[in-house]
């Protein structure tokens, strides 16, 4: 049996060895891919795309100067139509998001360009280029190329004091002759931020790649040397990413220490899961407890809270029964639905009291102060969820609070969105608030009686409720009647 167990132990660490080096080889192989595809993408894509704005500038400014004596502004100075035409470039220079577009007058023999025009980005004024500025320029190659023959397929790469640029070059034509080049910049920082940013866009596909190379990796072991343990800690991370409340236990058919090890496993998780239980039920009880204190502010009876997870449960088993809804249906997303109910309201604590207890009419300022509870309400449980992870009841909680606005028809809020673009929980939650809302008593209304409740939902089918929804409504109005009049009999009791 010893030496078996050496045997074994032996061949796994062969194995494991082997699959070591293979995945270094990986590795490398798709590291050295991705860096190719990279430089790749730079050159074939990311320039010619700066590239194709430099041009277009270029081509549009050419255009726009064409058959414009452009030497008479060097002898009579600017005009109306000079500043026109500066601020027409200018606008081209800003709609293709351009460092400088300039227009220069170039006399070959002795080297030299005159400028006529020089704007950037931020407007016409470039210092030391201003109307009739003299500067010693050796037109490049592509420079006398595009000027002479009009062709602008190539880049030029300039850095000097107006900063480091990649330019594109058109004529401008009097007479359809070349009096004129017009250049056109993309700033290099420009291009060198798309750089980074598809050098993250590669690598981050380089990891993904990575990782489902790993994930095979890692269950072709499993299955041969180790699935015991990674049993074990599947189990676990099913439970810390499923948003489950319980660890399940394993079943490990063999009698080795590993089965020793799952045993001693189960006992722990037996015990975890009764911790677990304890701290769900404890924060359960504590985050209903601030929606009820939120919800206080404006419950006359202090029982909506319950009333509405109770409408909630009604319609979801329901519709888990009696309807095309019955298969996204499970036990759990009832009680999950039941419990995030009471954060559907819960931005209002971000309402002041002057408009959420107003009684009467509220203006349209008002009314739009209130519908924010609901952003206010989704962004305050995101916080929640960014600082504890996973939680199915936050999740839904964000969604109910969110959107049990939104109607049907698209005339809710705060997105409004429409039909089945609004999530199944919140279209359950805006029927069972509206039924609350319209049979109990509000500081602004009395309570409406039972077959005047049941008319205004019938009346919201297909415009502010599911029609889906109404119908399961309608099937069981006798059981929220039932469950109506057992509330009012509580309140009144008290």
């Amino acid at each position: 049996m010893s030496k078996i167990l050496k045997q074994y132990s032996h061949t796994k660490y062969q194995l494991i060895r082997k699959i070591t080096y293979g995945f270094i080889s990986i590795i490398t192989i798709v590291g050295f891919v991705a860096i190719i595809g990279y430089f790749y993408y730079i050159n074939n894509t990311i320039k010619n795309s700066e590239g194709y704005k430099a041009d277009t500038g270029a081509q549009v400014t050419s255009q726009i100067l064409k058959d414009v004596p452009l030497e008479n502004y060097l002898k009579n100075g600017k005009d109306d139509k000079y500043t026109d035409y500066e601020k027409a470039i200018t606008k081209v220079c800003q709609d293709f998001k351009l460092r400088y577009i300039y227009v220069y007058i170039p006399d070959l023999k002795n080297n030299e360009v005159q400028v006529v025009f020089y704007v950037s980005d931020k407007g016409p004024t470039v210092p030391n280029r201003k109307l009739g500025t003299v500067v010693n320029w050796t037109l490049s190659d592509v420079e006398k190329d595009a000027f002479l023959k009009g062709k602008h397929d190539k880049f030029l790469e300039m850095n000097n004091a107006l900063g480091h640029t990649v330019s594109k070059f058109a004529p401008v034509y009097y007479n359809n002759k070349p009096i004129a080049i017009v250049g056109s910049d993309v700033d290099f920082s420009i291009v060198y931020k798309d750089i980074t940013l598809n050098f993250a866009k590669v690598f981050s596909l380089m990891a993904l790649s990575l990782f489902l190379i790993y994930a095979i990796l890692i269950s072709y072991i499993k299955r041969i040397v180790i699935f015991p343990i990674t049993y074990i800690s599947y189990k676990m991370n099913k439970f810390l990413k499923s948003g489950t409340t319980e660890i399940e236990p394993i079943t490990i058919n063999s009698e080795d220490e590993i089965a020793s090890m799952a045993d001693s496993f189960n006992e722990m998780v037996s015990k975890i899961n009764t911790y677990i239980k304890k701290i769900t039920d404890m924060q359960d009880e504590t985050i209903f407890s601030l929606a009820k204190l939120a919800q206080s502010r404006d419950d006359d009876t202090g029982k909506h809270l319950e009333r509405v997870k109770l409408y909630c449960k009604l319609l979801s088993d329901e519709l888990s029964q009696n309807s095309v809804y019955k298969d996204e249906f499970s036990q759990e997303r009832i009680e999950t639905l039941m419990k995030a109910s009471a954060l559907h309201d819960i931005g209002k604590v971000g309402i002041p009291d002057n408009i959420l207890l107003k009684k009467g009419r509220l203006t349209d300022e008002e009314y739009e102060i209130i519908k924010k509870h609901t952003i206010i309400g989704r962004d305050t449980l995101s916080e929640v969820h960014n600082q504890f992870g996973n939680n199915s009841f936050i999740e839904v909680g964000m969604t109910i609070a969110y959107c049990h606005h939104e109607r049907w028809d698209g005339k809710g809020y705060p997105q409004g969105i429409s039909g089945l673009d609004i999530p199944l929980e919140a279209r359950i939650m805006a029927l069972a608030d509206v039924y609350d809302a319209i049979s109990s008593k509000r500081v602004y209304k009395d309570a409406f009686p039972q077959e005047k409740c049941i008319q205004i939902i019938k009346e919201g089918r297909g415009t502010q409720f599911d029609p889906v929804i109404v119908d399961a409504f309608l099937a069981i109005q006798d059981k929220f009647l039932e469950a109506r009049l057992e509330f009012e009999k509580e309140v009144s009791s008290v």
